[in-house]
């Protein structure tokens, strides 16, 4: 199902991971279920509203990279993604950029706010993009854009309400479908 305005309909989400392959939903809750996981609950907290180029960037809340967080994407793709050893995974982990930005793969946490398609007019999306920052601002989002990573600890920022969280849930969903379809598209699933 999509909006009237053409923005796919999708359950807001981190992306931890891709490149995961296909199989049957039991091999991957056990792959899954096998992820060698830190004791310590991921912990999210936003960082910024931020606007890319590929259908799966458009509107976003980008996340920090907090220790946990790196930790926890690094297990995943270890584990999950083919001819992916730890040292791959912990380069990948540390790259700032995407394919769609790039070409070259990297992590970019970011909590999904709008997928939009190439043919919607640019007008549109110029008022989408207004039409989000409102929402984000109105409900009370906490961003944390003005403070630096590289001097702050983020397991040690306190979070509630409106500015992340900690803990979550690993879903592994098969995007080879339509988004509209993906919250029916549920593979695997494990609780931090």
């Amino acid at each position: 199902m999509c909006t009237s305005t053409g923005q796919a309909d999708f359950q807001p989400h981190i992306t931890i991971s891709s490149g995961i392959p296909l199989s049957t939903p039991e091999d991957l809750q056990s792959l899954l279920s096998g992820v060698n996981l830190s004791d310590r609950p991921p912990k999210i907290v936003f960082k910024r509203v931020r606007y890319g180029t590929a259908f799966w960037t458009k509107v976003t809340i980008e996340i920090h990279k907090s220790t946990s967080l790196k930790d926890l994407a690094v297990a995943c793709r270890a584990a999950l993604v083919p001819d992916c050893d730890q040292a791959a995974a912990e380069e990948w982990v540390e790259k700032y950029t995407t394919p769609a930005e790039s070409g070259e793969a990297g992590f970019i946490p970011h909590l999904s706010l709008v997928y939009w398609d190439e043919d919607i007019q640019r007008s549109d999306y110029d008022d989408v993009r207004v039409g989000v920052s409102g929402d984000v601002n109105d409900a009370g989002v906490a961003l944390q854009e003005g403070r630096k990573g590289a001097d702050i600890d983020w397991e040690e920022v306190a979070v509630g309400n409106m500015d992340g969280w900690s803990g979550g849930k690993l879903v592994l969903v098969d995007t080879t479908r339509p988004v509209e379809a993906w919250k029916t598209s549920i593979l695997a699933e494990r609780e931090l």
